[in-house]
């Protein structure tokens, strides 16, 4: 075990001693910034100075995130004795996919040896918030990170507002925190009182063709009466067609009542015909109601 454990250390020094690697292409503002702190924590690694170090680790992570960048500092954070900063951070660097094989491998055995001693935590929620608490420093949610037994105060900036939450940390143990906070600012709404409710009109009933059909009836019966009084009327022109003939055709009276009566019966027949077919349109192009 002691011969795996000092292979582990020596492979980690190793893979330190190689910044280069650590800092992928980027702004020139930025990459050269980070450049520089790389190349501060990296001497002082090598002084043994290694709370300094593992700080300007990184502060150089956070000007051009790397996961080497941020195993290195988990690494000089270990030496530092600050195993819940290594643990986080050794995480951090194994949760990017481009971690080389070999830095994977030593970051999974020295995550797996310190977090026999440390409690996981895991806020997953609201979205949007911001955490506090011992090394973690304003992290946005979600967020997960380590942090040795005891109790703590969790800090959430959420929506302008600061809350403070109890925090019992179990060693060997995962927490998973879910804080329950609204998702949004509560609607305004206006004291009773101060709109009056807007009161619409009624609206009319729709046109159901009653009208239209009542007329359109009125017309039949109207063509069917005007009918009768034609046929009367035509039986009696009839009649006095018949008279006017008896007479030899002499009878002048009996000519004009039977040419008036025809005239009558003609004008009549036109009306009944015009009301009785008004009358049966209107009846069968009335609209309809359909539920």
């Amino acid at each position: 075990m002691r011969l795996r454990s000092a292979f582990a250390w020596a492979m980690a020094l190793a893979l330190l001693a190689a910044p280069a690697a650590a800092v992928d292409p980027q702004p020139t503002n930025s990459t050269e910034l980070a450049r520089q702190r790389f190349q501060e924590a990296t001497e002082a690694y090598r002084d043994g100075r290694y709370s300094a170090a593992a700080s300007l680790f990184d502060a150089a992570d956070r000007l051009t995130p790397h996961p080497s960048t941020r195993y290195n500092a988990a690494t000089a954070w270990e030496q530092a004795g600050e195993a819940a900063r290594a643990a986080t951070g050794y995480e951090a660097a194994l949760a990017a996919a481009t971690l080389d094989e070999p830095r994977r491998k030593v970051a999974e055995e020295r995550l797996a040896s310190l977090k026999q001693g440390l409690g996981r935590i895991l806020v997953q929620r609201p979205l949007g918030a911001f955490v506090t608490v011992d090394h973690v420093q304003h992290v946005p949610v979600p967020a997960t990170f380590y942090l040795l037994p005891g109790a703590y105060e969790l800090e959430v900036d959420y929506q302008g507002k600061t809350n403070q939450s109890p925090l019992t940390v179990v060693a060997g143990r995962d927490h998973d925190i879910k804080l329950d906070y609204p998702d949004s600012e509560p609607p305004i709404t206006a004291p009773p009182g101060a709109l009056e409710p807007v009161r619409l009109p009624p609206v009319p009933p729709a046109d159901s063709g009653i009208s239209q059909k009542t007329l359109g009836w009125i017309g039949v019966g109207a063509g069917v009466a005007l009918g009768g009084a034609a046929i009367v009327l035509g039986l009696r022109a009839l009649s006095a067609r018949d008279s006017f003939a008896a007479s030899g055709n002499t009878d002048a009276a009996a000519r004009d009542r039977a040419s008036d009566l025809r005239l009558a019966t003609n004008v009549i027949w036109g009306g009944a015909t015009v009301a009785g077919v008004t009358g049966l349109v209107l009846v069968l192009t009335a609209p309809t109601i359909e539920f």
